[in-house]
C-alpha cells in the first residue's frame, strides 16, 4: 500500500502546473540546503572548541549549549511556521476505496517528516558530541544528550502541524515563547538558569532521554488522531453554513468605481478565517521593534537594525496580504475573468487597499516615539516607499504566484499548499532589500536626512507615475491569465 501511495505522489507531482517555476526554486533550495549544511557541519566541528576559547563561565560546552538551546527551539519553530512546506495530498478519492483511514494518515505524516529541518541539524549534533566524546565526556551521557536534542528537533517538526490543527496548541506556543521573551526583554531573571536543566540533566542521568521520547510519541499520536477523527468524506464536502452580517460600509463609496472591490476585501477579511489571520499577523508586525531592537552601549540603536525594523512594521500589511493576491480570488478568479471588469480596476483596488492597510501600520510609529524619533521617521519614509513602489512589486509578482488559498482554513497538511513558502520569500526579497539599499544610497550622501529624503520622494514619485505602471502590470496579468486560471482550477 506505501508503495501505491509513492506511486500515487509522484503522478500527482508530475501533473502539476509551472514546472519552470518549481524547477528554479528546487535549485533554490538545494543551494540554501548546501549552505546551511556546511554552516551546520562547520559549526559542529569548531563550536565545543569555540566555546572552550570564549572561556563563559557558563560551565562546559554541552552546558552552555543546553543553556541556550531554548532560544534556538523558539528560532527553529519560528522557521518552521514560516518556511517549511507541509506535503499535501487530494484524500477524497482515497477515502471511497477500501484503505484503512489510519494508513492513509501515517504515510502522509510520515513523508511530511522527510524535510531537510529535520535532518540538517545532525550536522551540528553528530559532530559536537564526537568531539565532546574525544575530550573525555561521558559516552553515555553525551549520546543520551545528542539523542535528546534531536528528540527536540523531531517534536518541533509535528508541533508545527499541530499548530495549523488546534487552535489551543496554537495559544500555548504563543503565550509560552510570549512569556519566555517578556521574562528575557525586561530582564526579570535570567530563564536559562532553569531551562538549562531540562537538557542538561539528560547528560548527567541518561535515563531521563526516555521523557523526551515520550514527549515525541505523544506529539505523534495527537497529531496521528486529529487527522484519523476528522478525516470523514461528509466533512470535507459538507459547506459551512454561517449566519451573514451585513456591513454597507458607505464611507467607501469615496473611492467611486474602485469602492465595490474595496468592500469585497474587507468582506473577504472580515468574513473568512486565512484572511483574518493574515491581518492579525501583520498587526503583530507592528511591535516587531520591541523584540530585536537593543540599544548599544553609546544608548543608540544600530542604523540598519533601525530601517529593518522600519520596514517590517510599516510593511506587515504589505507582505502579508498583498503577497496573495490574485490568489485571494481564487475560488472565484474563472467566473470573475467572465465579468465586465477590467485588470486596471482590479490591480487598483488591490493597490488601494495595500495602500489603505500600510497607511493603518504607518500610525504605528506612534507606537516608537519615546524609543527613537529616528526609527519614527524611518517607518514613514519606509511607510511612503512601500505604498510608492512595494505595492507595485507586490501586485507584479502576484501575476506568477498561481497558488490557491483555501479562505476557509489555515494551511494544513492534507488540504491547502503552505502559506508561506520559497517561491514568496524568493519574489519577497526585493522589497526588502530595495529600501535598505535606497537609504544607504542618501545616507552616504547626506546622513539620516539624505536616506530619508530619497525614500520618501522616490515613494511619492512612484504615485505619480502609477498609471504607467498599471499599464505594464495589466499586460502581464494579460499574459498569464489562462494559466492562472488552470492553477486555481487544479487546487
Amino acid at each position: 500500500m506505501r508503495k501505491l501511495f509513492v506511486f500515487l505522489e509522484k503522478k500527482r507531482l508530475s501533473r502539476s502546473n509551472d514546472k519552470t517555476m518549481n524547477t528554479i526554486l528546487v535549485v533554490f533550495k538545494w543551494i540554501a540546503i548546501v549552505y546551511f549544511g556546511l554552516l551546520f557541519l562547520v559549526m559542529g566541528m569548531s563550536g565545543f572548541f569555540i566555546i572552550e576559547d570564549m572561556n563563559l563561565g557558563m560551565g562546559s560546552p554541552i552546558q552552555v549549549i543546553s543553556r541556550f538551546w531554548m532560544y534556538y527551539m523558539v528560532m527553529e519553530m519560528f522557521m518552521r511556521f514560516t518556511l517549511q512546506k507541509l506535503p499535501t495530498a487530494t484524500i477524497k478519492p482515497l477515502l471511497v476505496l477500501p484503505f484503512p483511514k489510519i494508513k492513509i494518515v501515517n504515510f502522509y505524516i510520515g513523508s511530511s517528516f522527510i524535510s531537510a529541518f529535520n535532518f540538517i541539524q545532525l550536522l551540528f549534533i553528530l559532530p559536537f558530541a564526537i568531539v565532546s566524546m574525544v575530550q573525555g565526556y561521558s559516552v553515555l551521557g553525551v549520546i543520551a544528550w545528542m539523542i535528546a536534542v534531536y528528540l527536540c528537533v523531531c517534536t518541533m517538526h509535528f508541533v508545527n502541524i499541530l499548530i495549523e490543527s488546534y487552535k489551543s496548541v496554537f495559544i500555548a506556543v504563543i503565550v509560552v515563547f510570549g512569556l519566555l521573551a517578556a521574562i528575557q526583554y525586561y530582564q526579570l531573571f535570567d530563564s536559562t538558569l532553569y531551562t538549562q536543566h531540562l537538557l542538561y540533566s539528560v547528560y548527567e542521568y541518561p535515563a531521563l532521554v526516555l521523557v523526551y521520547g515520550g514527549v515525541l510519541w505523544l506529539a505523534i499520536k495527537m497529531t496521528v488522531r486529529y487527522y484519523v477523527k476528522n478525516m470523514y468524506m461528509d466533512d470535507l464536502l459538507k459547506v459551512k453554513v454561517e449566519v451573514a452580517t451585513t456591513r454597507e460600509m458607505k464611507w467607501l463609496d469615496g473611492f467611486g468605481t474602485y469602492a465595490s472591490f474595496l468592500k469585497n476585501d474587507l468582506r473577504l477579511i472580515t468574513r473568512n478565517k486565512r484572511a483574518r489571520t493574515t491581518v492579525l499577523m501583520s498587526v503583530l508586525f507592528m511591535f516587531y521593534g520591541f523584540l530585536i531592537l537593543r540599544p548599544t552601549e553609546m544608548g543608540g540603536y544600530p542604523t540598519f537594525m533601525l530601517i529593518f525594523v522600519a520596514f517590517f512594521v510599516s510593511g506587515g500589511f504589505l507582505m502579508m496580504f498583498g503577497q496573495y493576491v490574485p490568489s485571494w480570488d481564487s475560488s472565484y478568479y474563472s467566473f470573475m475573468m467572465t465579468q465586465n471588469i477590467t485588470y486596471k480596476n482590479y490591480l487598483k483596488s488591490k493597490w488601494l487597499i495595500i495602500a489603505l492597510g500600510t497607511g493603518v501600520s504607518m500610525l504605528a510609529a506612534v507606537l516608537y516615539i519615546w524609543t527613537s524619533m529616528d526609527l519614527v521617521y524611518l517607518i514613514i519614509a519606509n511607510g511612503v516607499f512601500n505604498i510608492g513602489i512595494n505595492g507595485y512589486i507586490v501586485l507584479w509578482g502576484g501575476a506568477y504566484l498561481k497558488s490557491p488559498v483555501d479562505l476557509t482554513a489555515n494551511k494544513n497538511v492534507f488540504a491547502d499548499k503552505n502559506a508561506f513558502n520559497l517561491r514568496v520569500m524568493l519574489i519577497s526579497l526585493p522589497k526588502l532589500f530595495l529600501p535598505i539599499l535606497i537609504y544607504y544610497i542618501g545616507f552616504w550622501v547626506y546622513g539620516f536626512w539624505g536616506g530619508f529624503t530619497l525614500l520618501t520622494g522616490i515613494g511619492i514619485i512612484g504615485m505619480f507615475f502609477q498609471n504607467q505602471v498599471f499599464k505594464y502590470i495589466e499586460k502581464i496579468y494579460k499574459q498569464e491569465k489562462y494559466s492562472t486560471i488552470e492553477a486555481f482550477k487544479s487546487k
